[in-house]
């Protein structure tokens, strides 16, 4: 809910904090978050784990914006633990960070400390490429946790997974032996795929989901798992998986086993390995993804905040253009017609 003018003068004239140089900002509660523009920006950044390409890549889209800036911030890396990730942000409420980007390991148990606490302690919360407060299966506008400035994404929704997912069916009518590989239980982008999963198989019963692993998002993990996978169903003929370094893993494993070729690979969250998997035939498609740009777009909103221009509440396509055949509002697949149009942030 906004302020009137009206409002917002005799919150500052009574509230004690209030300084010429204060600028409130509405982050959709009754009471906006209230910035004090004298103090710098000192930013506290919340990864799920440090050693996926991915999140190097948000890490290095801060580290950018850090440089051109001049701002501090600090990296707090969870681990995919959701308590570590909890614990950190109490800390970070104690030790004078005025800003924070958050991407969840797990959005419901995060949301207090980024919807509720951190505004009231006058944080601004953006999240990139993560959704928080039970948000991780919608789309669009509600995207956006009430209590943050900004959610930047869009390319790790629902809507997202199933274009991947869509196109594998289109490519391959008939009945189908599908192995899956995600991320860990709860993850945002696990319960997210996992919704477009269920939309896809209800729509196409030939489309059989014959195995779903977890994995913790390491190409050796995912390399195990193929192993499994490809050992426990002979005649398996799609794998599908939620990220690049799935593909990763699944690869050797398949090569070991004279699959390569023969089982088709989609993924989502294109790489530079991925640009060369498509040239070589490797895999047959997978998605724009933009992790330093969404984070580039964070620190941009924050600091828009700050000057007292307005920002929007949702920031789709992670904060890029679109590429060729890429439609307003929805992922842009990345096949071998297009590849070379296509550039990866992540390696």
């Amino acid at each position: 809910m906004k302020l009137s003018l009206i409002g917002l003068s005799l919150l500052l004239a009574t509230t004690s904090i209030a300084r010429a140089e204060d600028i409130a900002v509405d982050v959709g509660l009754d009471a906006p978050v209230i910035v004090n523009t004298e103090e710098p920006l000192k930013l506290a950044l919340f990864i799920e784990i440090g050693t996926n390409s991915a999140v190097q890549s948000t890490i290095k889209g801060v580290e950018a914006m850090a440089a051109k800036h001049g701002f501090s911030f600090d990296v707090f890396d969870a681990r995919f633990d959701v308590a570590r990730q909890v614990n950190q942000m109490e800390s970070a409420l104690l030790n004078s960070y005025n800003a924070w980007i958050v991407v969840p390991v797990e959005g419901s148990q995060v949301c207090d400390m980024v919807a509720e606490r951190a505004p009231a302690a006058n944080v601004l919360v953006a999240h990139a490429t993560g959704t928080a407060c039970g948000r991780s299966s919608m789309e669009g506008d509600d995207l956006w946790s009430p209590g943050t400035l900004v959610y930047v994404g869009g390319n790790e929704t629902p809507s997202a997974f199933r274009a991947v997912m869509e196109k594998a069916v289109a490519d391959n009518p008939g009945p189908q032996k599908v192995g899956i590989l995600t991320g860990p239980n709860l993850h945002p982008i696990t319960v997210s795929f996992d919704k477009a999963l269920a939309e896809v198989t209800a729509a196409h019963p030939e489309f059989e989901v014959v195995a779903v692993h977890r994995t913790d998002y390491s190409p050796p993990d995912n390399q195990v798992k193929t192993q499994t996978l490809l050992q426990a169903n002979p005649d398996l003929s799609i794998i599908i998986g939620a990220y690049t370094n799935m593909s990763k893993g699944a690869i050797p494993a398949m090569e070991a086993a004279g699959k390569l070729g023969v089982v088709k690979v989609y993924e989502a969250g294109g790489t530079e390995w991925s640009v060369e998997a498509l040239k070589a035939g490797w895999i047959e498609a997978t998605t724009g993804f933009y992790r330093q740009t969404a984070a580039e777009a964070a620190v941009q909103a924050i600091l828009d905040a700050r000057d007292g221009r307005a920002v929007p509440r949702v920031i789709l396509n992670d904060g890029h253009p679109l590429i060729p055949g890429q439609v307003e509002g929805s992922v842009g697949l990345v096949t071998a017609e297009n590849v070379e149009a296509y550039v990866p942030q992540s390696p």
